[in-house]
């Protein structure tokens, strides 16, 4: 293996860095071998950055490059004080080579970020960063509130969950799902054509409810009717699709329900927490007229560990109309307002969920956060690129702005936008209030 070429386009200046800090830049092998990982070092930190992210401009200057996607990101948050760091990258036998070592003062910041601390990136990155923001944890169990409710005036859900190649992570996101009791919850997996042991996984599942089902059956005489205690997978199917929203979509036609009953999709490497769907039933049993609801998120890592959370402030229709802050493995919907929206639109690759929640928002819902942790959003590898985010994912974004405002919105007027700064600082002061035992 020969050298890296490498180049930093941020920091311009490596002497002192913010407690928050970037790092951008690109990096390749002389031989045009892949670069598998990139991350840095510090004596008490490890900190893994993204790769192959969109830079044909690289490619465009430098003849040896191998593709347009040769760029690298590294975020992170370091203590305050003198750190010495390194670069390294992961080359493709797996073996860690260092690029860069230098002695960096970190910055201390004085004023709390809800206080007028910090600015558009790390108050991003504080509050809602999908990176490790502490080491990983022990999931903490949400302390929903005990509801005395009869549970025939509780909505039925109709969940999806869309999936290909997540076997790994399967079994938890479905069990998050049929472990929910006494709520009735119709329940459609669609798999995209997974040559994992996924479809294993989901004919297992759907096996082992067989029991269960026929018991119910024999004692009810009414094996049409699921009740309130039935646990199964109402039906699923493997078949190739055109993406993430058309599996999503074809699940959703699977399901039935009037115009009160409640929606979800769940993405198969994400998982509800214990309770979370009962107390959804209920808050919509006892808030007839509130369309949509959701809450705050946890992040955890490959062995559902928590490495972060999101602390969102009280739904605001002007943030929506800006940027995209719902966390959707936490978003729950009624049909009525579904059908009036118009659905999903299909042919979106990233966005699908704010595009959503606009035209929800144009149809006149009554959109509600409530200050509860309802499930947890995996961070890993696996998940869509990060160059495909740069690209379909950011296109997706600018449409859905100049939709909303009629013009194209720069980058530089959202990172300055005040309505979007004052909504930051409140998610802020939320997660200090959190710390102190406080619920908001």
């Amino acid at each position: 293996m020969g050298g890296i070429h490498h180049y930093f386009d941020l920091p311009s200046d490596w002497k002192s860095l913010p407690q928050c800090f970037l790092i951008r830049g690109w990096c390749y092998a002389d031989d045009r071998s892949p670069i598998r990982g990139i991350r840095l070092l510090t004596h008490d930190a490890s900190i893994n950055g993204e790769i192959g992210k969109h830079r044909p401009d690289v490619k465009l200057a430098l003849r040896d490059a191998p593709d347009d996607f040769t760029g690298f990101e590294i975020k992170g948050v370091l203590s305050s004080g003198r750190h010495n760091l390194q670069i390294e990258v992961q080359i493709s036998n797996g073996n860690w080579q260092r690029i860069f070592a230098h002695s960096v003062k970190i910055q201390r910041r004085w004023l709390p970020l809800w206080l007028g601390g910090g600015n558009w990136v790390e108050l991003t990155f504080h509050q809602f960063s999908c990176q490790r923001q502490h080491p990983p944890r022990s999931l903490s169990v949400e302390r929903f509130p005990t509801i005395a409710l009869d549970p025939a005036r509780r909505p039925k859900l109709s969940i999806v969950t869309p999936s290909l190649q997540q076997a790994h992570f399967l079994t938890e996101t479905l069990r998050g799902v049929l472990d929910h009791q006494p709520i009735t919850i119709e329940y459609i997996v669609q798999d995209g054509g997974s040559s994992d042991h996924s479809v294993e996984i989901i004919r297992n599942f759907a096996a082992e409810d067989e029991p269960h089902r026929k018991a119910v059956e024999s004692s009810t005489n009414t094996p049409s009717s699921p009740t309130p205690t039935t646990r199964r997978i109402t039906a699923w199917a493997s078949e190739p699709d055109a993406g993430q929203a058309d599996a999503i979509v074809r699940g959703f036609a699977k399901t039935s329900g009037n115009p009160n009953d409640l929606m979800a999709w769940i993405n198969s490497d994400d998982f509800y927490l214990p309770g979370a769907l009962a107390f959804v039933a209920n808050y919509f049993a006892q808030h007839p007229d509130v369309d949509v609801i959701y809450g705050h998120r946890i992040l955890v890592d490959e062995s559902s560990q928590e490495i972060g959370r999101w602390f969102l402030p009280p739904h605001d229709d002007e943030v929506l109309k800006r940027y995209d802050f719902v966390p959707q493995e936490t978003m729950f919907w009624r049909r009525r307002i579904w059908n009036k929206a118009g659905g999903l639109d299909a042919s979106l690759k990233f966005a699908m969920d704010w595009d959503l929640l606009l035209r929800f928002q144009a149809a006149g819902a009554r959109i509600v956060r409530v200050p509860y942790f309802l499930a947890c959003f995996r961070v890993h590898p696996a998940q869509k690129t990060s160059a495909q985010m740069e690209t379909i994912g950011q296109r997706e974004i600018d449409f859905l702005r100049a939709r909303t405002f009629a013009r194209e919105v720069p980058a530089t007027e959202i990172e300055h936008d005040p309505v979007l700064l004052r909504y930051l600082r409140r998610s802020a002061w939320i997660n200090f209030l959190w710390k102190l035992g406080i619920r908001q």
